[in-house]
């Protein structure tokens, strides 16, 4: 635990909701002391979303509930369904964050927090985040959010975060990339790539932890990749891969995204798709991968990304292929990269043939200097440096 902020009240203003993908933001609240209150705000629904994703249908009524005992001192809620269009239209976005501050303050109040940190992970939302009144504002940029697809209007989302930048009091980004387009329109600002829960992930390693029956009996040698499968996942890549080594076993861990059709890859025999797993479970299933894969799309998205899952990947030991990258040429030494398919095919090759046991022990060192504990005590040295004695 880190008790840098002892005391303190946290509102986070989540990018995602608590369950079951965890990421970031959880990462990092779930480590504070247990003397800090947090208010996770999740995500609202919008009046369309549930529409175009059947499984949002829940978050219409969640609201009602009030805020949701995670654990002692976390805090979960979810307010009422928004306005669409509040990342295409800035005056729909006001509105929609003058609402969700409505009942979210309220939340707030009725817990007793008084001049909180508020930790945002969204660009939009600067009304929320300031009406909250903190004593200190935080935001955390892990993604280049004008990028994203669907109903986004990019000049818009991008001068909705200019707002936010030069309102915050301190600004953390996730990439490189990122640290340099923000850094200008931002006062106080830091590089703080992601991290992993390298103690979990290491049970992968660990002789004790039993492998899952469902991928225990696929074929190998097995390649594997772990996440969410949306747009900016190539599985052009994936399906190159299987198509050009039958041989191989490719197993996809992680919620398939709405819209996304992975049908041909359904097809092959040697592409298996086992679902969303449980995190806790998630180093048996790593234990299982001969290799794993970072295979992101080449866009102006994931050149301003931090993989997160490669952290994790490192922390298991495996050997470990990704796509070329900015997030990953750090680890040039230690993992394997790929500009082009059929680089990307050779990679694998050389991760199968030509492991070693230094290698191994090198991933799992660089996993152990990048743990979240690291990254949350570098992050609330910035943060108490500003807020000082001022409680």
């Amino acid at each position: 635990m880190i008790d840098m902020l002892d005391g303190r009240d946290i509102i986070c203003v989540g990018p995602v909701d608590w369950d079951p993908i965890w990421n970031r933001s959880q990462q990092l609240m779930s480590r504070l002391n247990g003397s800090n209150r947090i208010l996770y705000i999740e995500p609202p629904a919008t009046l369309l979303s549930a529409f175009k994703d059947r499984s949002l249908w829940f978050k219409w009524w969640q609201w009602l509930k009030g805020p949701r005992s995670k654990t002692e001192n976390i805090y979960l809620y979810s307010p009422p369904p928004t306005l669409p269009f509040g990342y295409m239209y800035p005056l729909v976005n006001r509105l929609n964050q003058r609402w969700v501050l409505l009942f979210a303050g309220r939340m707030a109040k009725k817990l007793g927090f008084k001049s909180p940190i508020v930790w945002t992970y969204l660009p939009n939302s600067l009304v929320l985040a300031r009406g909250l009144g903190p004593s200190i504002l935080v935001y955390d940029c892990v993604d280049e959010h004008s990028e994203f697809p669907g109903l986004i209007n990019k000049e818009a989302v991008l001068e909705m975060e200019k707002d936010l930048l030069a309102g915050s009091d301190l600004v953390f980004a996730s990439a490189g990339g990122l640290y340099q387009s923000k850094k200008s329109f931002a006062e106080t600002i830091h590089l703080v790539p992601n991290a992993a829960d390298v103690g979990h992930f290491a049970r992968a390693d660990s002789e004790e932890t039993l492998v899952p029956e469902e991928i225990a009996g696929i074929s190998r040698p097995l390649l594997g990749f772990v996440g969410v499968i949306h747009d900016w996942i190539d599985l052009d890549l994936i399906q190159y891969v299987a198509r050009r080594r039958p041989d191989w076993s490719v197993v996809m861990i992680g919620p398939v995204g709405p819209g996304i059709n992975v049908a041909r890859l359904r097809e092959l025999p040697n592409v298996h798709f086992l679902g969303r797993k449980d995190k806790e479970d998630l180093p048996g299933y790593i234990k299982a991968f001969d290799v794993c894969l970072n295979t992101f799309r080449k866009n102006q998205l994931t050149d301003r990304v931090s993989p997160l899952k490669l952290y994790e990947y490192l922390a298991s030991g495996r050997p470990v292929v990704s796509v070329e990258m900015p997030g990953v040429f750090e680890f040039r030494d230690i993992i394997e990269i790929a500009g082009d398919y059929e680089s990307f095919l050779n990679a694998v090759e050389r991760a199968l043939t030509q492991e070693s046991k230094e290698k191994k022990k090198r991933r799992l060192e660089i996993a152990a200097e990048n743990s979240w504990e690291n990254r949350l005590a570098f992050m609330s040295g910035k943060i108490n440096e500003i807020l000082g004695d001022s409680r």
